[in-house]
């Protein structure tokens, strides 16, 4: 029994327990143009869903975002049709006077899990260009917005815009806490081992006291080996220990003469 104890001992060694840990990440999979599922372990948590955003009319996107001397059109999911630059599948057109900028397709986006309540969405006009123009957006959870509100933060580095697009139903779409950790092997083990190490001293000290009339520190059950762990323990660290440190200065066979002492 006692050797059944170090052996789930030396398990729950290699396999660390989670307990204490942060439960995983989430990520954030893609499942339409503007549609995605937020995913840990496996599991879906919540959906983030912009279609009840557009317009209806693709002469008359959804959005007109006005910063950094430009006026950005958005039209989140359907595309618009404003330009002869801007039209298609264009979720953002960058309009400054009478000329029109593509700078992003809803063909081309990706989602990203930035933290607790805020997920980025990032609309690419031509992936394979690097000159392309490129829109970020920062979506995030914020009950004070019952209607959703854009604001345009930066063009960093260049021919990439940065937006802010807070709104009370995010809140309910991107998950505000990590997900409850999991049990893994290690703690599993670790609840197996505590109370199956006590049981063990609780049965054996009865049965070592009522079956065979031990007395004082004999009723611990197999106590010389107990006694003994603390040497053996010694012993083996100095034994994987030793080869590191050399000889000692005593000769070619001073390595065999410590492993024969052991």
């Amino acid at each position: 029994m006692a050797y059944t104890g170090l052996v789930l001992l030396a398990l729950v060694c290699l396999f660390p327990s989670n307990m204490y840990g942060r439960a995983e990440s989430y990520e954030v999979v893609k499942t339409g143009w503007c549609t995605a599922d937020i995913k840990a372990g496996g599991k879906t948590y919540s959906s983030i869903d912009l279609t009840s955003l557009d317009s209806g009319d693709p002469t008359k996107p959804a959005f007109a975002i006005v910063g950094g001397g430009y006026t950005y059109l958005y039209q989140p999911c359907s595309g618009m049709s404003v330009n002869t630059a801007c039209s298609s599948f264009q979720a953002v057109c960058q309009n400054g006077g009478n000329a029109f900028y593509a700078a992003g397709r809803q063909n081309y986006t990706t989602f990203g899990f930035i933290g607790l309540g805020t997920v980025a969405l990032h609309y690419a006009e031509d992936p394979s260009d690097p000159s392309a123009r490129h829109s970020h957006f920062m979506l995030e959870c914020d009950s004070i917005y019952e209607h959703p509100n854009i604001t345009f933060i930066d063009e960093k580095p260049a021919g990439n815009y940065n937006f802010v697009f807070r709104w009370a139903d995010f809140c309910s779409q991107i998950p505000l806490k990590y997900p409850a950790a999991t049990l893994g092997i290690g703690d599993i083990l670790l609840i197996v081992f505590f109370p199956t190490l006590i049981l063990y001293f609780v049965v054996g000290m009865v049965i070592q006291k009522v079956v065979r009339g031990a007395e004082g520190i004999e009723i611990i059950p197999c106590v010389s080996f107990w006694a003994s762990l603390p040497g053996l323990i010694k012993d083996g660290c100095f034994f994987i220990v030793s080869p590191c440190c050399g000889d000692g200065g005593g000769g070619g066979g001073s390595g065999k003469a410590s492993y024969d002492a052991l």
